[in-house]
């Protein structure tokens, strides 16, 4: 881990800076972020504004940790779901060109999809499709695939609720919409992106690849464990066409989120994403994240991007809010529990599927002496409790009597509690 934080300060320090006036706020940003990227716990890109003006824009860490290359701020980086406002600013854009309205049911543009009579393009669009998540085993994941073909592989997913009827956040429902949205214009996704979305808005370094295509500037995935950077499971992001399959830097990401709250796409795409006099939008795919938060009246603006999937990033997304908005950072350095592995000698008992109140679900796994969430490792800290570097969560398990009743997952933002199924 030592050496890993000191090839972190270097290339931290080497990391290209552009221009950003020396105010009080992009210096209090400058000690802050620097703080978690010397210790290894951030990697990726920070851009913030104030009053339209970039104050600050800078790298950390490292774009490939084998060969000790460091971020840029011109390095490309997955964006994850914040693909998903993008792909809606084309929906709204291809509305008002008339060649598509929200109500159309989906059968309209791919006949033969199940139930395709009774989902509306609005039911993609905003969650209410029926359709889950993911509908690929994790394995599958690295396979390159058109959009065409994922909409296939959608097609054999069963619906989760009858359309309509509840709320199920769906990157395979947006992998859809990103078909029918190529069908009504007869242009590839990728295409609709540069015009729509990334030439309006200057974002030069963004782009949607073909699946398998090598991406220049492309930082790779990492995740955080007890031992420093490890490489995220390899995936192809095709699988999440029009929902997580950008690539983009801190910079553009800010451009895009200035564009929408700007106007540059459209007052539909406006009145839909700038809410409550803000425009906001997250991702977090595999090994890396991405956020933007812009005011409507661009008193502040932020986005940045990450290349490690690590619980510093929520701590990066706060501070920086709580900066721009003339607060000191409630939390700025990282505090890591001793492990523990004897105080939880039995973790089958720990085993099982949970589930969230807002719907969501995990399956707690017994693996190679530790838990584990999907690839999330949880280190034993105490009887009962662990830790993860993934959100820097502290989860404890909760008895009733002798049996595991819930989960109760906090972390340096927020908690939720996960019943046992």
């Amino acid at each position: 881990m030592l050496l890993i934080r000191s090839l972190l300060m270097i290339a931290m320090i080497a990391a290209a800076t552009v221009g950003y006036g020396q105010s009080a706020k992009a210096a209090k940003i400058e000690r802050f972020v620097s703080g978690l990227a010397a210790s290894g716990h951030f990697s990726g890109q920070v851009t913030a504004s104030e009053n339209g003006k970039v104050i600050y824009n800078k790298a950390f860490g490292l774009a490939n940790a084998d060969f000790k290359i460091p971020n840029a701020t011109n390095t490309r980086i997955g964006i994850a779901s914040v693909t998903k406002p993008m792909t809606s600013v084309v929906l709204f854009r291809l509305i008002e060109a008339g060649k598509i309205k929200l109500e159309d049911p989906l059968s309209k543009y791919i006949a033969d999809f199940p139930s395709g009579d009774k989902i509306t393009i609005n039911m993609l669009h905003i969650h209410r499709a029926g359709i889950p998540h993911r509908v690929m085993p994790p394995e599958m994941e690295s396979v390159p695939v058109t959009s065409a073909e994922m909409v296939e592989k959608v097609k054999q997913a069963k619906l989760v609720f009858e359309p309509g009827t509840q709320r199920l956040y769906s990157s395979a429902g947006f992998a859809v919409l990103a078909r029918v949205l190529e069908i009504v214009s007869g242009k590839p996704y990728a295409q609709l992106l540069k015009e729509y979305v990334f030439a309006p808005a200057e974002m030069k370094d963004s782009i949607d690849p073909e699946g398998g295509a090598v991406i220049e500037r492309r930082a790779q995935d990492y995740l955080l464990d007890a031992d420093g950077y490890r490489n995220a499971a390899l995936k192809d992001y095709s699988f999440l066409v029009g929902g997580g399959s950008v690539y983009g830097t801190a910079t553009d990401v800010h451009r895009f989120g200035m564009a929408m709250i700007e106007g540059k796409y459209g007052e539909a795409a406006k009145t839909a994403w700038v809410r409550d006099g803000l425009f906001s939008a997250s991702g977090s795919t595999n090994g890396h994240r991405a956020y933007v938060e812009i005011k409507a009246d661009k008193t502040y603006g932020f986005a940045l991007t990450s290349n490690v999937g690590s619980g510093a990033v929520d701590i990066v997304q706060a501070g920086l809010k709580e900066i721009m908005e003339g607060r000191e950072p409630a939390t700025s350095t990282v505090s890591v529990p001793k492990f523990d592995a004897a105080a939880n000698p039995d973790l089958n008992k720990y085993t099982g599927n949970y589930r969230a109140q807002n719907g969501s679900q995990i399956e707690i796994v017994s693996r190679g002496g530790h838990l584990f969430s999907s690839d999330i490792k949880l280190y034993s800290v105490r009887p009962g409790c662990f830790f993860d570097y993934r959100f820097f969560g502290d989860i404890c398990f909760i008895s009733d009597s002798d049996r595991i009743k819930e989960i109760r997952w906090k972390t340096p933002t927020g908690e939720l509690t996960w019943a046992r199924q």
